[in-house]
């Protein structure tokens, strides 16, 4: 039972700073442009879908399949955005190193 509970929260702490993270990705999107900008937006839905998938593991009392899949498809998602956000993010500092 104890380490259900340090299991649930842990995840309750990783839910609560993925958040605070989601917060501040915010207000960088809000203040950026051009490249910068859809760098910081793909970062950003990454997130949400961390949060997300997080939040279904949370929910997913005893462990119903719907919600293992759907946890699954969140992370794959924020993989996926989290991979994309930051090869943009890469292309554009090598443009501004003058790599390309």
């Amino acid at each position: 039972m104890l380490i259900k509970n340090i299991d649930l929260f842990a995840k309750i702490v990783v839910v609560l700073l993925s958040l605070f993270s989601v917060v501040y990705t915010f207000g960088v999107v809000w203040r950026v442009e051009k490249k910068l900008d859809i760098s910081y937006k793909l970062l950003l839905v990454a997130l949400l879908f961390f949060v997300a998938g997080e939040i279904l593991d949370i929910f997913n009392f005893g462990n119903r399949f719907l919600f293992s899949i759907l946890s699954s498809a969140a992370r794959i998602a924020f993989a996926f955005f989290f991979l994309f956000g930051i090869l943009e993010m890469r292309s554009l500092i090598r443009k501004m190193d003058g790599e390309r």
